[in-house]
């Protein structure tokens, strides 16, 4: 289970700011207690990602690693921001229940394709995700330092089958 966690609470929290986006649309259409209610399920869903992730860290076993290559993993945010504009499409078409299925079947490609490491609201809280290379496997390495040499990771905790938490001291 706590293997499976993590990438559910990371693909969800990499669509929190739909749920922000969504809070101001009701905010502005007068809906203050559902849009207060979405901005307290964000941060609470934040939270919990973030206290697995440090689950992770503390329980699952540490590998020693060695890295070969190692880039910014961001080339995905294009995709997230215009999910994250999803709700700003008001109309007839695309409001309501059509909304929901476009982002649920969004949700879904991004939890079947590991595509979830594209997440601002971890960036803003002080993780940074890479592409890394171990043993010609690609990875993406989520980490809380800014890394520029493949040296600087020694020891990671796999959260998922190719996601790796830097845990290095």
């Amino acid at each position: 289970m706590l293997r499976f966690a993590p990438k559910l609470l990371l693909v969800l929290t990499a669509f929190a700011p739909v749920m922000l986006t969504f809070a101001a649309v009701y905010w502005f259409d007068n809906k203050q207690i559902l849009a207060l209610a979405l901005v307290g399920g964000t941060i609470l869903l934040v939270f919990t990602c973030v206290t697995v992730i440090k689950l992770a860290a503390s329980q699952l076993a540490k590998n020693p690693v060695i890295i070969k290559t190692i880039k910014p993993a961001d080339k995905e945010i294009v995709g997230f921001v215009l999910a994250y504009l999803l709700p700003l499409a008001r109309g007839s078409q695309f409001d309501g229940f059509p909304m929901l299925i476009v982002l649920g079947v969004f949700l879904l490609v991004v939890m079947t394709s590991n595509a979830y490491h594209t997440n601002p609201l971890l960036g803003l809280i002080g993780y940074h995700f890479y592409e890394v290379t171990v043993e010609d496997v690609g990875y993406t390495l989520l980490s809380k330092r800014n890394l520029h040499n493949t040296r600087a990771i020694k020891t990671v905790v796999s959260l998922t089958d190719y996601m790796l938490l830097d845990v290095t001291k």
